[in-house]
């Protein structure tokens, strides 16, 4: 993911991540993990398939009933160790939904206990008072609530409306203490909105979103015309409104397009933000992040489920993460070695490093063009052709 408001506030940053950047994982703020120095991977984990909801843009695999072989309780208990001694700096427990398992607090405190750190990604549809309550006291410091299930409303995707049904579970958790945000999925159905759905997340007394764009089954030509637009809005509203702190997912090519817009009116700024952008190595897969699924298999990503590298049930993860004779792995870390097309031509591909899963999925090869970027030729070059 690509933060705006910290990169935009570079200097402050900076200052923290030179102070944090060699200390252990547990002494990092979270929000700096990403820049740290730290050998382990974080780990985004599906922690069952069963979901509360049925969304046509799930990328999950989610379903309405767990699957037959998911990890057991004590299966993801000794995961949970696993992951303690290898020092694994955060946890981001994804689902379907999470809260769906009946042994999940059971599985968040064992892990607070381990010293690990928890982020909860939920629908929050099943968020009483109770259960905030209960996530702040498993350890659970942040929960990301995902839009999607509250905003498909008659067919339709309306964000504003969910977030209306999400405010009960919002207030549940600033009672109880737990930080909360939102993930929004933006669109051709929902883009003229943007401003009114920012509106409504202010209104609801929230200090961060992360924004979503929707990818599949569609031209890469209007996927690519939509997320300039988003972004051009994102970066406008992020320099406007300092307090709030603006996140984008799936494509790290946002983050060479905030330093450009910001070189063109600041380009001392730019130079201090390009730099923090190379300590974050642009696209983690592989690298600084593994998706360990329901079943225990183990992902470059989470949105790589056709690349399996090993499964916990089998292998220790430290074995699996740590295998120099995994090929993959070993070039994914070092990754501008081997990219390719407009990738490899990228004077900025050791700020952003494409995406290895769409690049796989459209021309059969992780180090190919990514085809969702949207940057121009001349703005990965610096050289124009007119």
């Amino acid at each position: 993911m690509i933060n705006f408001s910290r990169l935009l506030n570079v200097k402050e940053t900076a200052r923290d991540v030179k102070k944090h950047y060699n200390k252990r994982a547990e002494e990092v703020p979270k929000h700096l993990i990403r820049y740290a120095n730290v050998k382990a991977p974080m780990v985004a984990w599906n922690i069952t398939r069963k979901c509360n909801f049925s969304c046509d843009m799930c990328h999950l695999d989610s379903a309405l009933e767990a699957d037959s072989d998911e990890l057991t309780t004590q299966e993801a208990i000794t995961f949970i160790d696993q992951m303690a001694s290898m020092k694994v700096p955060m946890i981001s427990v994804y689902g379907g939904e999470p809260l769906t398992r009946n042994d999940f607090f059971a599985l968040a405190g064992h892990a607070h206990n381990k010293g690990l750190r928890i982020i909860l990604s939920s629908n929050a549809a099943l968020i009483t008072e109770k259960k905030a309550r209960e996530i702040a006291v498993s350890g659970i410091s942040y929960v990301g609530i995902d839009m999607d299930g509250f905003s498909q409303i008659s067919g339709a995707m309306d964000v504003i409306a969910g977030l209306e049904k999400a405010l009960p579970a919002i207030k549940y958790l600033r009672d109880a203490g737990v930080g909360c945000g939102v993930r929004i999925t933006i669109g051709s159905f929902n883009l003229s909105e943007m401003s009114s759905i920012i509106k409504a997340i202010e209104n609801a007394g929230l200090k961060r979103f992360a924004v979503c764009q929707h990818f599949g089954g569609r031209d890469w030509k209007t996927v690519k015309e939509e997320r300039r637009e988003i972004i051009d809005s994102l970066i406008d509203y992020a320099m406007k409104n300092p307090e709030m702190e603006v996140v984008t997912e799936q494509l790290y090519d946002d983050g060479v397009y905030l330093l450009q817009r910001v070189a063109e009116c600041e380009p001392e700024l730019a130079a201090e933000m390009g730099k923090l952008l190379a300590r974050q190595g642009g696209c983690p897969a592989g690298d600084r992040i593994v998706n360990v699924d329901y079943r225990g298999n183990v992902h470059l990503c989470p949105y790589w489920k056709d690349r399996t590298i090993g499964n916990i049930r089998e292998q220790k993860l430290s074995d699996i993460c740590f295998d120099e004779g995994n090929e993959i792995l070993t070039m994914m870390k070092d990754k501008t070695r081997y990219l390719k097309g407009k990738c490899g031509r990228c004077m900025h591909n050791h700020i952003c490093r494409g995406c290895g899963a769409r690049a796989e999925e459209m021309c059969g090869d992780p180090f190919g063009a990514d085809p969702a970027c949207y940057l121009t030729e001349e703005e990965i070059t610096g050289v124009c052709h007119s």
